[in-house]
């Protein structure tokens, strides 16, 4: 459905001995105004039922300050941090896949 750049992230990504979800970021940043709004219908339509059946969490990068979730989950965060003596915004990586 859709041809841009989409980033794995969440728990099933990670070395937790219990993972319960996986973050689905779209990123939508370089492509047309016609295809962010497929990608917000599509996020707003089927959000809910992706968490629900998948534990998918599903979200939309779009061009705008603070909007950008494909540098959001590049970081072990506060939880993770802690757990592991490490600064928060230590990066990660996440998946990256393209077609």
């Amino acid at each position: 459905m859709f041809d841009e750049p989409i980033y794995i992230n969440g728990s099933f990504v990670t070395d937790k001995e219990n993972p319960n979800d996986i973050d689905v970021v779209l990123d939508l940043r370089d492509t047309s105004d016609a295809r962010k709004w497929q990608g917000l219908e599509f996020m707003i339509n089927h959000q809910s039922r992706l968490l629900r059946e998948y534990q998918i969490h599903f979200w939309v990068s779009l061009p705008s300050p603070g909007n950008d979730f494909t540098a959001f989950f590049q970081y072990v965060g506060v939880k993770t941090a802690r757990f592991k003596g490490l600064n928060p915004k230590h990066f990660k990586g996440i998946l990256r896949l393209v077609q």
